[in-house]
């Protein structure tokens, strides 16, 4: 299951490679929303934007096993549109992709994904907007039964204030949902807030801090070693409480770079669930000669348990959702403003879906981009 193939980004925080797909304009888009200010341009017209790319992608560990490794091709295609239309008052904006993944010999890993995004906002007064998204992942494997649909909604408050800060005020709720689950259910749902504090520090550039607080409800009961040594099930469901801080340093707009760290808590009531994290992250994006484009994204993680691992079961059946360390570079060269080749370089050291148990991965991809 290869992580570059995930249309959306799993993790919640942190750069994500899925930004590598998008043009030099969007990928500075893509390191923060920006709400309406006022003098903006009016547009009242749709700005639309479709792309569709093709290729082929090798891959040195397709099932991401940290013991015997199976390796293959693939052909990969994406389909990609996204558009806006806005005012002074109000905004409207979506994003669609859908990637196809088909392995000559391995079935059992063709798969088709989906991601949907959507934002309504509007400006109530000048130092007042209200803001909704919603996300909505599908994975689709088209000879596998490991299907699952993720879903994240978002209501917002942006308030300005005085020296140039934007604070973000927003409550959310999601889910994870598997559509068969076997005799372990992985299914979750959850809720949450979030204060995000944004500075612009320059024209060019923007600090932002974020702190987030998640109460992750599963549908599976809470476990516990009993006096035989064996996992139990407690009368309990079990629950987490996720509390994430991060801070992020955004410069550039011809080269656009972001560095961001992270420190993340989860506490739950079932055993082999408790953990700190850290994580550093960079993205870089820039043009070094014309009609050329180099983008690049990575991330460091250090992750402690605090109980045994070795005793634990499987924590997910997607290791997909779960990215700790990686490095993708991606150069693009344009042959007119309509088609461009691509070439990907990607490694990946992440951790699978049994606690602290790592596997380690490379991916090369090259295909052709064509922009409607």
């Amino acid at each position: 299951m290869s992580a570059a193939t995930v249309v959306c980004s799993q993790s919640f925080y942190g750069l994500s490679h899925t930004a590598l797909h998008m043009r030099a304009p969007q990928l500075a888009d893509h390191l923060g929303d920006q709400p309406l200010t006022r003098g903006q341009a009016v547009n009242t017209k749709w700005r639309l934007a479709h792309r569709l790319q093709g290729g082929w992608e090798y891959d040195s560990n397709i099932y991401e096993t940290s013991a015997q490794r199976t390796t293959s091709g693939s052909a990969r295609f994406l389909l990609s549109t996204r558009g806006d239309r806005r005012n002074e008052r109000w905004q409207i904006n979506y994003a669609y992709a859908a990637v196809l993944q088909n392995y000559p010999r391995y079935g059992d890993e063709n798969k088709l994904s989906h991601d949907l995004d959507g934002q309504v906002a509007v400006r109530l007064c000048r130092w007042l907007q209200l803001s909704s998204k919603a996300n909505a992942t599908l994975k689709l494997y088209l000879e596998n039964t490991a299907d699952y649909a993720t879903t994240l909604d978002n209501l917002m408050a942006s308030i300005s204030l005085p020296h140039k800060i934007l604070a973000d005020l927003s409550f959310e709720t999601g889910q994870l949902d598997y559509a068969e689950t076997g005799i372990y259910d992985f299914d979750f749902t959850f809720r949450g807030a979030e204060l995000v504090l944004r500075r612009t520090l320059t024209p060019s550039s923007t600090l932002e801090t974020t702190l987030n607080r998640r109460v992750v409800r599963y549908e599976r009961r809470a476990r516990a070693y009993g006096p035989s040594q064996q996992l139990e099930d407690k009368a309990e469901l079990q629950r987490d409480v996720l509390t994430t801080f991060r801070t992020a340093m955004t410069y550039g707009r011809k080269l656009v770079t972001q560095v961001a760290v992270e420190a993340q808590i989860n506490r739950s009531n079932s055993f082999g669930y408790d953990f700190t994290r850290f994580r550093a992250s960079g993205l870089l994006g820039f043009r070094p000669a014309r009609n050329w484009l180099l983008r690049a994204a990575g991330t460091l993680q250090r992750k402690r348990y605090r109980d045994d691992l070795a005793r634990l079961n499987i924590r997910d059946l997607d290791t997909e959702r779960e990215q700790s360390n990686f490095l993708v570079v991606d150069l693009s060269r344009d042959f007119s403003p309509e088609i461009s080749l691509i070439a990907r370089a990607a490694v990946y050291n992440n951790e699978s879906t049994v606690p602290g148990v790592f596997y380690r991965k490379m991916l090369y991809f090259t295909g052709l981009e064509v922009r409607l």
